[in-house]
Parts: C-alpha cells; sequence; structure tokens
C-alpha cells in the first residue's frame, strides 16, 4: 500500500504548492494576523463539513481512540500554532529566503523523531532520495546576488536562527504526533479537525483582541477575505493527505514529499506567472527535489 501513501504525499504537495501561490496576493490584500485567522477558521469549518459527512457514510469504522485524539490535539499544537507562530517571527527577523532555508531542515527532524518514537526505519535508498530533496530545498530557498534586500541580510545572530530552528523542529515534532495518532486511530479527517481546531483556539486566546475581531472582518477587503478563507481550504486539504499518507509510508518520506513545494511554485511562477527570474543554483536546487520525490515515489 506504499503506492497510496506517496499519492496522498503528491495531493498534499500539490494542495500546498497552490496555497503558496495564493498566499502573496491574499497578504497584499489583507493583513497577515487577520488573514491567519480567518485561514484557520476556514480549516475548521472545513474539516467539520468532511467529518459530518463521513459520519453521515458511516463514520470512520472504528470507536474514537483518546490516545489518538490526544496526540491530534498535540499535533495541532505543535504545526498550527507554535510551527507557524515561530516560522512568521522568522520571517519578519531574517527574511523569507533564509527562513525558508531553515524550515528545510523540518524532514530531518521528524525522520530522527519518527526513527526514535515511531521505529520508522529509512532504507538507505531512501535516505539517498531524501537528501538530495533537503539539498535541492536548501538551494531552491537561496536569495541570489543581486536581489533586493530583505531582512536579515547581514549575518544571522544564534538568537534568529534558533527562532527559525524551532519552527521546523514544531513542525517535524507535530507531523510525527499526528502521525502516531493516525495508526493508533484511522481517522486522518477527524485528526485534521482537531489539530485545526486546537490551533484555532489557541490562537485566537493569545494573538487576537475578540473584542475588536468582528470590526476588523467586516471592514476588510472582501476579496483578501474570500483567499485567505480558500487558503484555509487548501491548507486544511493538504494536512488530512499529509496525516492520511503517514498510515503508509514513514513521516519523514511524507514530509519529504508535501513540502517539496519548490518544485511546483518556482516553474509557476517564472513560466505562467512571470513573478520571477531564478539563477543556476535554484534551477539546480528545483531538478535535485524533483530528482529526489521522483525517487522517493517509484523506488
Amino acid at each position: 500500500m506504499t503506492g497510496v501513501g506517496e499519492l496522498l504525499a503528491l495531493v498534499s504537495l500539490l494542495l500546498f504548492s497552490a496555497n503558496a501561490l495564493l498566499i502573496g496576493p491574499a497578504v497584499r490584500r489583507l493583513p497577515q494576523d487577520l488573514g491567519f485567522l480567518l485561514g484557520l477558521t476556514s480549516n475548521v469549518v472545513v474539516a467539520a463539513l468532511l467529518v459530518l459527512g463521513q459520519y453521515a457514510l458511516g463514520g470512520p469504522g472504528s470507536p474514537p481512540e483518546w490516545d489518538a485524539i490526544a496526540l491530534f490535539a498535540l499535533g495541532g499544537l505543535l504545526t498550527s500554532y507554535l510551527g507557524r507562530w515561530f516560522w512568521t517571527k522568522s520571517i519578519a527577523t531574517i527574511g523569507p529566503t533564509r527562513a525558508s532555508a531553515i524550515q528545510v531542515s523540518n524532514p530531518f527532524f521528524a525522520a530522527v523523531a519518527g526513527w526514535f518514537l515511531l521505529d520508522d526505519r529509512l532504507p538507505l535508498v531512501a535516505v539517498v532520495y531524501g537528501l538530495a530533496v533537503f539539498v535541492g530545498l536548501n538551494l531552491a530557498s537561496r536569495r541570489r546576488s543581486g536581489d533586493p534586500g530583505e531582512p536579515g541580510s547581514g549575518s544571522v545572530s544564534l538568537k534568529h536562527l534558533g527562532i527559525g530552528l524551532l519552527g521546523a523542529l514544531a513542525y517535524g515534532l507535530g507531523n510525527v504526533a499526528r502521525g502516531a495518532g493516525v495508526r493508533d486511530w484511522e481517522a486522518p479527517i477527524v485528526g485534521s479537525l482537531i489539530g485545526a481546531a486546537v490551533g484555532l483556539l489557541v490562537y485566537g486566546l493569545v494573538n487576537t483582541d475578540l473584542r475588536k475581531l468582528p470590526s476588523a472582518v467586516r471592514g476588510a477587503d472582501p476579496v483578501g477575505r474570500r483567499m485567505w478563507l480558500l487558503s484555509g481550504v487548501l491548507t486544511i486539504g493538504a494536512q488530512t493527505c499529509q496525516i492520511a499518507a503517514t498510515q503508509y509510508i514513514p513521516v519523514a518520506i511524507a514530509v519529504v514529499i508535501s513540502v517539496s513545494v519548490p518544485v511546483i511554485v518556482l516553474p509557476v511562477s517564472v513560466i505562467f506567472l512571470r513573478r520571477e527570474a531564478i539563477g543556476v543554483p535554484t534551477a539546480a536546487g528545483v531538478l535535485l527535489i524533483l530528482g529526489g520525490v521522483i525517487g522517493l515515489v517509484v523506488s
């Protein structure tokens, strides 16, 4: 059944890539803080509708497992809240390019945690292909010389490096927690709902002035609102497919495939959207990612 897991991971990659292409225009129309909250709300609503539909058709097929529910909640806290918070913070302090480069360590943390906690032992060929994706992601995330300056364009302090690594660590551990949960209880859609609800609850309580929220939403750009809500649909779909993939393949392989967003986003941006030019390192990185993902799928 590994083919099913790899197919689900590929669908997750396509959905994450579509979201990456959407976020840039969405941020220009609506501030990230409010948009992020709308996206999380959309996560919960869409996941709830999917769960209702699933139960109308007979449910997940097995009774709830409380250990799995706790793991899904922990995964949501780590990914939907802590991972995104540290990720956003690192973008603000060191810029999106360097933050993206640090974020590629997410599969490494997932692989190590999966090995220790889930006994996910990767064959040597999978490690080689995974390393190719890892190197490719790092190359694709580098800022080209001559590009406009960005925050943190000088040397990166250990503090700011630590913030980015904490984000990658939170994502990696969160993915492992969700993978462990879906192996205890094969209910990836319910797991996505639990994780999204936890992320929304914590973010709403910690980062949002609930008294000003209704007026802020009403006064927001309507197109921006719709774009962020669509972003929520795309991300919950991607997360659900990623969680479901871990039922069939090791967590690290599912994560490596689903986070290989540059292999989709960069060609689309260059060829169809005309948004950016790419240099030799970026092109080499995309080819490495593509080769690594193909190798993981067919091996």
